[in-house]
């Protein structure tokens, strides 16, 4: 099935809801507000049409779209859609002196994204399906509503409103310049959600090592479910002595970008709860072989963010794990993702089952 056409586009589009976390805010201290949304669209002979998407918050946009549009157009034109892994390699070992990591990776899921969902039209099936439909849905907590800006009072009503709709938990920012701040905001979110709620929180990498045991004794005694990212991804070492004097969980992953980032995590016994990107890691096929890591290691992952096409990868061969539903790129797509019961249902339509309508891209597109 040869490609016969690559197409890329860069959208720009606001957020539901400003963020605003320990290691985002906008070039003058403040809330983000929009999200980058480069997208390609890969045509076969047959004129089945794939699309991919990849995503950044403070900056990048503009170098992806010109990795995908300039380096990657040219590898992918008169190959086979169908052979997405032997496609996956051949980018990454044609552009990995330009980075092995970070923007070119980034780009790389865009396509990798792409070709599968060619795959699942030419198959008639899901995504999901074709990766092993393990599930048929997947619970799902509530992730945009607890940024730093907010007051505990607005967090409060973002998470009983999205509670209200069977999600099953939340979760929150923390990393404010002075930790007893954070404690005392988790404590009281605590309180006016009860003690029977699910509740994470997000540290976003603020931390050194003596402040991030005292802050997760803390959060133990507060029942939160995990600490993730306490400290600087680098730190290995760190996050190992972290798991080992801490009962909470570590969780992490989100900046990682590729298995064998993860693989010196799993090394070391660092993490508790594996968080891939799927866009920062490099598509489906890379997160499929995390998510393969995991089960050996016998942990648990909880994919980061983009829940449009995590979802395939959350029914497709995981047994358990839920959704982060953070709604930033939804108003993209033409249809909305199901939720039921505080359960995501995969789109059932072949492919991604996703659709970005040219009025979207004429309303948003940058250049």
């Amino acid at each position: 099935m040869r490609i016969t056409k690559v197409r890329t586009e860069l959208l720009r589009m606001p957020l539901p809801r400003p963020m605003q976390a320990a290691s985002s805010s906008d070039k003058k201290g403040g809330p983000v507000s929009k999200i980058n949304m480069p997208v390609v669209f890969i045509t076969t002979e047959d004129g089945t049409t794939g699309l991919g998407y990849s995503w950044s918050l403070l900056g990048g946009d503009t170098a992806t779209r010109c990795i995908l549009q300039d380096d990657f157009t040219p590898l992918l034109i008169d190959e086979d859609a169908l052979d997405h892994e032997r496609l996956w390699h051949k980018l990454y070992r044609r552009m990995q002196t330009g980075g092995r990591r970070g923007l070119v990776t980034q780009a790389q899921a865009a396509v990798d994204l792409a070709l599968w969902d060619i795959k699942g039209k030419i198959a008639g099936l899901p995504v999901y399906k074709l990766l092993g439909g393990r599930r048929e849905s997947a619970p799902v907590y509530y992730s945009d509503g607890g940024w730093l800006y907010m007051s505990v009072s607005e967090m409060v009503v973002a998470f009983e409103e999205y509670l209200a709709l069977g999600m099953f938990g939340v979760k929150m920012k923390i990393g404010h310049a002075d930790y007893r701040t954070d404690i005392e905001r988790v404590r009281e979110v605590r309180k006016a959600l009860g003690d029977k709620v699910w509740i994470a929180v997000d540290a976003n990498q603020k931390w050194d090592f003596p402040t991030a045991v005292r802050v997760g004794r803390e959060l133990e005694q507060l029942g939160i479910a995990w600490f993730e990212e306490p400290l600087l991804c680098e730190d290995i070492p760190g996050h190992a002595r972290l798991a080992a004097e801490l009962d909470i969980p570590i969780a992490l992953g989100e900046t990682l970008g590729s298995r064998y980032e993860f693989n010196a995590y799993l090394r070391a016994d660092a993490a508790d709860i594996l968080q891939p990107d799927i866009i920062r890691v490099g598509g489906i096929t890379e997160m499929v072989k995390v998510v393969t890591m995991a089960d050996v290691a016998n942990l648990p992952v909880e994919p980061h963010h983009m829940m449009e096409s995590t979802i395939h990868v959350a029914c497709g061969v995981m047994e358990s794990g839920a959704i982060e539903y953070m709604p930033w790129v939804a108003n993209a797509f033409a249809e909305p993702m199901q939720i039921k019961n505080g359960q995501m249902l995969p789109p059932q339509k072949p492919g991604l089952g996703l659709e970005i309508p040219e009025e979207i891209i004429r309303r948003f597109r940058v250049g």
